[in-house]
């Protein structure tokens, strides 16, 4: 009777058990419950913490209170000025109403399948209606452009606030209110040509940049020209100058040295008339020098007598006149 007795105690406290769990569910934070009863939902517990259900007959569904992340696939569109792309968009959104999501709806992994439909086509219709600045800038500032040869049309010019207003026409041209559904935040992740225009747009700018810098190449050797024309300009300022002083002070200095000669012969004509004769002699008289002189000539008796006649003769006695 005791063994009984013990094993109906045990099996009691095991239903007891299994009742227990089969009856009670824990919500955490940022968790919300749909309780259902034969499938049916019959009621929305939100509020963190150990509740309470009957047990094998209501089942506990939980859904997520918070921000839901979606990220789309990169998807080829064409904008307003013909321009095809590939735009890549991300959003984030939540569960409004928990009781109508989880009839229509019923999970988040078709909550996401419906995003990628809604989103999609609302991407399309705001990019068909823009031009390809208003979806990559944030700004509707004039461009400035390095040239005038860069400078765009009219186009270019952004109305309101460029990406900002897209992103927010994309979020209000998808209604979420059916499914129980709110799409909170929508951004553009990425904007890129297609692969069959890249090649020429990347050709385009470089041609662009070459254009730049084939334009500041002659700016630079227009620059370079004129400072060198300056420079030699200068150097043949300064080089005439030199010549004009250099021509004076030799000027100068022959008319001193020809006054001092002047004085000097003015002082002892002989002396200076000696001083020239020896100037002469040395210049034509060496070893090798034969002279056939006349008994008159100067030069004869001034290499006999080069200081008067008691003087001793400059030529050897062999010297025949």
């Amino acid at each position: 009777m005791k063994t009984k007795i013990a094993i109906g105690l045990v099996v009691t406290l095991v239903l007891g058990v299994i009742v227990l769990i089969a009856g009670t569910f824990v919500v955490e934070e940022g968790q919300q419950v749909i309780v259902t009863q034969f499938g049916k939902p019959v009621s929305i517990v939100q509020k963190a913490g150990l509740h309470f259900k009957t047990p094998f007959i209501q089942e506990a569904y939980y859904l997520e209170k918070r921000l839901l992340p979606w990220d789309g696939s990169p998807e080829s569109m064409q904008t307003k000025d013909k321009k095809r792309i590939d735009i890549d968009v991300w959003a984030r959104w939540r569960i409004s109403d928990p009781m109508t999501f989880f009839v229509k709806v019923r999970n988040e992994d078709r909550g996401q399948k419906i995003l990628d439909d809604l989103v999609d086509s609302a991407v399309r219709d705001v990019v068909a209606r823009h031009n390809l600045i208003d979806v990559v800038r944030k700004s509707n500032d004039e461009l400035v452009y390095e040239t005038q040869e860069l400078e765009r049309t009219q186009a270019d010019i952004v109305a309101g606030n460029g990406r900002d207003d897209v992103e927010q026409e994309i979020l209000s041209g998808v209604d979420l209110e059916e499914y129980g559904m709110q799409l909170v935040r929508v951004r553009i992740k990425r904007v890129n040509y297609v692969a069959s225009v890249r090649a020429t747009v990347y050709e385009r700018m470089i041609s662009e940049r070459l254009k730049i810098a084939r334009l500041y190449e002659s700016e630079a050797v227009e620059e370079q020209n004129g400072i060198l024309g300056q420079t030699q300009k200068e150097l043949d300022q300064i080089e005439g100058e030199m010549d004009q002083k250099s021509a004076e002070i030799r000027g100068e200095a022959d008319a001193q040295v020809i006054q001092m000669t002047a004085e000097a012969y003015g002082q002892s004509p002989e002396f200076y008339e000696f001083l020239r004769r020896l100037e002469v002699l040395k210049m034509t008289l060496n070893q090798d020098t034969r002279l056939i002189l006349s008994t008159e000539s100067d030069l004869l008796q001034m290499l006999k007598q080069p200081g008067g006649p008691e003087s001793a003769p400059l030529l050897p006695a062999t010297v025949n006149p």
